[in-house]
């Protein structure tokens, strides 16, 4: 009887805290993960919790015309109070069809690079002891590859330490969380997977609040703190994949007679005014330029075939030679990429090679992705005649779409 009464307690504790929070603002939760989420003892204010995914959610929430106020619980805690509407919303969770179930998931706010952490030494015979914080996305995800978890704890200091005294002898960790520990030098750490995890928002303040997401989602791009740097073996691999990718849609669209055939602009003041219409209806309707780019023959042709790699290629445009689109195979964030790097790149330092972006979040594709390009040239002319742009989600690109079987391959 005295459990059922605390558990009571708390429940009507957390729902009076909601409450409070609700006159003003909004309450969510989240969990410790540095540089994330940090949390902070204030002797005269309770806890404080910052870190770079709750300032790009604070910033998001701001920017859509409310006041967030963030606490930290334990994960499954904070679950349960997303599931009975003690908390208006949760983050930053791996997608999943279970949270997808109770809840409304939001764009990614975040991107995490996961790395398998083990002895510097061989695996031991037989099957490996596998560690995981409580409740966490990491554990969430052994789970749902079929991995038995061999104990669990609260932090992320606990796991390692278990690692260096050989108690278990896998982890997976976030890059920046395992370089924001000590006494990781020794151990061994293989990249597994970049996994972009999301807000999720209760069914009760959706409700409450029907368009407050989709103005959430409107200004996650320009709240996340920059992009992710590829290192030279994720480049490698991009460049691998997007030349057989480029070799394949050359094949089926004619790109230099596609920018021939593609709408025409007299000047740069006409192009910038195409695009502040475009960029005030996108993402959600079509100006009358995108409407008819989109009619294009060549980029009916390149929605199709994006379809055929739908996991992989969030994207395809083409562009002419001052960087405004021709074709597309679906609704692009803005009109005009002169301005982008992808573009650049060609027609003022190098013409003929192929360009790999940084690790970026994209509001058009809502995934985070990279972006390669190669210049369209044309016999007889010294500048390109425009540029071809491939998106790629990011997670797809480097580890293929058997995450399973690449499991098996890291494990053994």
């Amino acid at each position: 009887m005295k459990n059922l009464q605390g558990v009571w307690v708390v429940s009507l504790l957390a729902l009076a805290l909601t409450g409070l929070a609700r006159a003003d603002g909004i309450t969510l939760y989240t969990f410790p993960a540095p540089p994330f989420q940090v949390v902070s003892e204030q002797p005269s204010a309770g806890p404080d919790v910052r870190g770079l995914t709750v300032d790009t959610v604070l910033c998001a929430t701001a920017a859509a015309g409310m006041q967030g106020r963030i606490r930290s619980a334990p994960q499954r805690r904070a679950i349960q109070f997303l599931l009975n509407s003690l908390t208006d919303g949760y983050f930053a969770v791996d997608a999943s069809d279970s949270m997808d179930h109770i809840a409304f998931r939001t764009d990614p706010v975040s991107l995490e690079k996961w790395y398998l952490v083990s002895h510097a030494d061989p695996y031991p015979l037989g099957e490996p002891r596998i560690g995981a914080i409580i409740g966490s996305n990491e554990e969430a995800w052994w789970r749902s590859q079929g991995q038995e978890i061999f104990l669990t704890v609260r932090t992320a200091e606990q796991l390692i330490a278990l690692l260096q005294r050989r108690r278990i002898d896998q982890v997976l960790m976030d890059q920046r969380v395992l370089e924001s520990l000590t006494g990781t030098d020794e151990l061994s750490r293989q990249f597994l997977r970049y996994v972009p995890l999301h807000m999720y928002f209760s069914r009760d303040f959706v409700s409450r609040n029907p368009e407050f997401i989709q103005a959430f989602n409107r200004q996650i791009p320009a709240c996340i703190d920059g992009g992710f740097d590829l290192d030279r073996s994720e480049t490698r691999q991009i460049r691998a994949t997007a030349y057989d990718l480029l070799e394949e849609l050359e094949k089926r669209v004619p790109l230099a007679a596609a920018i021939e055939k593609g709408p025409s602009t007299r000047s740069l003041s006409e192009i910038l005014n195409l695009d502040a219409q475009w960029r005030a209806m996108a993402p959600l309707h079509y100006s009358a330029m995108a409407r008819r780019i989109a009619a294009q023959e060549a980029s009916i042709a390149m929605g199709k075939w994006q379809k055929e790699h739908a996991s992989l290629v969030t994207e395809v445009m083409l562009t002419n030679s001052i960087g405004a689109l021709v074709a597309m195979s679906q609704l692009t964030s803005d009109f005009w990429q002169g301005d982008e790097p992808q573009f650049e790149h060609h027609i003022r330092r190098d013409i003929s090679n192929l360009y790999v972006s940084p690790i970026y979040y994209d509001a058009s594709t809502a995934r985070f992705q990279v972006k390669v390009s190669m210049p369209i040239t044309v016999e007889g002319q010294w500048l390109p005649a425009g540029v071809v742009m491939i998106g790629l989600d990011v997670e797809q690109a480097l580890t293929g779409n058997d995450r399973s079987t690449y499991l098996t391959e890291v494990i053994d």
